[in-house]
């Protein structure tokens, strides 16, 4: 493992500064001094052109031309996680040393995904409580997406034309993969009548995380919310979600 020491306080990475009042191009840009062994290396990626990549030696006190209006500096380590992802360009995948199984073992369960779906009134967002209801009882961690609750933030934006559904559904699928990265139990109460739809999200989890249950009705009985709840905790407990 190599230390890295900043000795000044950030990073520039903006070609124009400021003299006094005004704003002024700059011809450079600095970057922190460092106290890195002599032969380390580190990559520049210039975002002008994603094709080019050059091995630059990392000294104690360096800096390099800039050739637009960004550039930033990668480790090694992270060079083969540089992408370009749908408009973002450059990003870089950073992984913790905490990861998902220690996660899981503060929690004592594993994260997944259970996928509640069914038209307008058919009792999705009763079925999510109860089970999250049950699942607390039990000392569980779990949180329910709900798709009407998520309009109210970070959907706000969305209509209800066919494009801006699949979107809902698309970023419902994306925060209930983190919820499950961190471990916890996520109840995904959507309306999403799609399979194709259904399917981009389960295809975000490891296989096994995404649960779509399905509930059938006993004759002319119809089971009651919290005894649906209980089946899916069962279901939970045979396949080892509920411990570590």
């Amino acid at each position: 493992m190599v230390v890295l020491k900043s000795v000044r306080p950030a990073i520039s990475c903006s070609s124009f500064g400021f003299d006094g009042d005004q704003l002024v191009p700059l011809h450079k840009v600095s970057f922190v001094n460092l106290t890195l062994p002599a032969s380390l290396l580190s990559v520049r990626l210039s975002s002008r052109n994603n094709a080019k990549l050059s091995l630059v030696q990392a000294t104690k006190e360096s800096s390099t031309a800039s050739t637009n209006d960004s550039a930033a500096v990668f480790s090694g380590e992270n060079l083969h996680q540089i992408a370009t992802n749908g408009k973002a360009t450059n990003i870089v995948w950073h992984k913790s040393s905490v990861g998902k199984v220690h996660r899981q073992e503060v929690l004592q369960q594993k994260g997944c995904v259970i996928w509640i779906t069914g038209l307008s009134g058919s009792g999705k967002s009763t079925l999510a409580c109860a089970l999250c209801q049950a699942l607390y009882s039990r000392g569980k961690l779990a949180y329910i997406l709900d798709g009407d609750n998520v309009r109210h933030g970070l959907n706000r934006d969305l209509s209800f034309k066919a494009e801006d559904r699949a979107e809902n559904i698309r970023r419902i699928g994306e925060v209930a993969k983190l919820f499950a990265d961190a471990g916890i139990i996520c109840i995904a109460s959507v309306l999403s009548p799609y399979r194709k739809d259904r399917y981009a999200c389960r295809s975000l989890l490891p296989e096994g995380d995404f649960i779509e249950l399905e509930l059938p009705q006993k004759g002319n009985n119809c089971a009651s919310p919290c005894e649906m709840a209980e089946i899916v905790i069962s279901y939970l407990e045979e396949k080892g979600y509920l411990q570590a």
